[in-house]
């Protein structure tokens, strides 16, 4: 995978939990401060996803 790469596909998993997240917070807690967890959360898991992604492909590479 390419460098940049990690990055996209963290940035694009982090959209879409955010955007997941923030609609079922918002209907299970029935306020808006389920965008704000959904988006701590969609940022925590991208993030994450991009450097699992960049851990493993350097385990793999060696």
């Amino acid at each position: 995978m390419k460098r940049g790469s990690y990055f996209s596909v963290g940035f694009s998993v982090g959209i879409s939990m955010t955007i997941l997240f923030s609609v079922v917070f918002c209907k299970v807690l029935n306020s808006y401060a389920g965008i704000a967890a959904g988006i701590c959360f969609g940022i925590s898991l991208g993030v994450s996803t991009s450097l699992i992604l960049k851990k493993y492909n350097i385990k793999k590479d060696k």
